[in-house]
């Protein structure tokens, strides 16, 4: 069993709280990303798994097993940073080997143990070369190899494809996804970015100033995002928000945001009627907003006019940030769309995928 589990943990450095109170278990063979802004606690969180970090209260387990005062050698798990430091004096194959031979492995179990990372990545041929010759993405297989030639119970990555370049990025995004798979363990996975954690991610767990904020697979995040912060960090681009006060009119419940109004949906508008004649937060995101004349359909369309602000071809697609009445926000729009800036133009929101938020406690009001 290659659980993690953390219980009421907290890490404090000085006076400031880097982890605050996480409680959080990460099932066996899971691919759990841990993701947040820079300062959000994430690779503190990771380094108190790996033993590089002592918690100030609270109990951190792999498996069945407390490990708060086990040596990072003797938790067996691997850990790749976000720089490779790879020993540039020695070869590929001397990089992946060395952690084994200070264990004292036999010499044929290391050399079966490195040539089947090397296949596994497809680095066989690159075994004899030096760092100094490897590319920024081959350094970065040969880091995942030295952590796969350990056969730990646990991997720990800490943002290790930031110093790719961004085709570089989604190649080796799929590889990881493929490594994951090959080799059924557990992966416990830090970015700051929400499209790696999107795209690889069995579990996403979101942080903020040390606090976890929601912890569930992708599309759950996506799509139910229990505060305002997680509906503002997952997805890309990000959802947009207007402070709203919720009213009654002769067809049902809407949101009167000054300049627009829009009709709540029946399935929702029941949730709403306490908070008649209350401000709430509503949020919509940019692809949920479409132009008339190219929407999906079987959507619950409400219309809306306003301002273009500035265009973005993006090829197969349009990002067009808007005004209304100078409070600006942005659609994804069908790329055959008429717009330039300065026009303005109709615009269609999908309010079946609306989102509501307390204005105060920013919680979800549609959970």
């Amino acid at each position: 069993m290659s659980e993690v589990r953390f219980e009421h943990i907290t890490k404090r450095f000085g006076e400031t709280v880097a982890v605050n109170d996480l409680t959080l278990t990460i099932p066996d063979k899971e691919f759990l990303v841990l993701v947040g802004p820079s300062g959000c606690g994430k690779t503190t969180a990771l380094r108190l798994i790996s033993g590089l970090e002592v918690p100030t209260s609270g109990n951190i387990y792999i498996g069945e097993k407390l490990v708060n005062d086990v040596a990072p050698k003797d938790r067996d798990i691997a850990m790749v940073f976000q720089s490779y430091a790879l020993y540039p004096h020695m070869s590929v194959r001397d990089n992946m080997a060395f952690g084994l031979s200070l264990r004292k492995t036999p010499k044929p179990e290391i050399e079966r143990r490195v040539k089947e990372a090397a296949r596994i990545l497809g680095i066989e041929e690159l075994l004899k070369r030096k760092p100094r010759q490897l590319s920024g993405g081959q350094r970065q297989r040969v880091a995942l190899g030295r952590a796969i030639v350990r056969e730990p119970v646990v991997f720990l990555l800490d943002e290790p494809l930031s110093n790719l370049d961004a085709k570089l990025r989604v190649q080796t995004r799929a590889e990881l996804s493929k490594l994951y798979q090959r080799l059924g363990t557990t992966f416990i996975y830090v970015t700051h970015d929400q499209v790696e954690a999107m795209t690889m991610a069995t579990v996403i767990a979101v942080m903020k100033t040390g606090v976890l904020q929601q912890v569930g697979k992708p599309q759950e995040l996506y799509e139910k995002p229990g505060n305002v912060f997680v509906a503002g960090f997952i997805g890309s681009p990000a959802m947009n928000f207007f402070d709203v006060i919720v009213k009654s009119g002769q067809d049902g419940i809407y949101l009167d945001a000054g300049t627009f109004q829009m009709p709540v949906p029946k399935e929702k508008a029941g949730i709403l009627d306490k908070y008649l004649d209350k401000k709430i937060v509503f949020g919509i995101r940019p692809e949920d907003i479409h132009s008339p004349a190219y929407m999906a359909p079987g959507i619950i369309a409400s219309s809306i006019r306003a301002k273009v602000d500035v265009t973005e071809l993006m090829g197969n697609e349009f990002f067009l940030h808007m005004l209304s009445d100078d409070k600006p926000f942005l659609a994804r729009v069908d790329a055959r769309t008429p717009a330039r800036p300065g026009q303005e133009i109709e615009l269609v929101f999908n309010m079946a995928n609306m989102q509501a938020f307390d204005e105060e406690t920013q919680k979800t009001l549609l959970s």
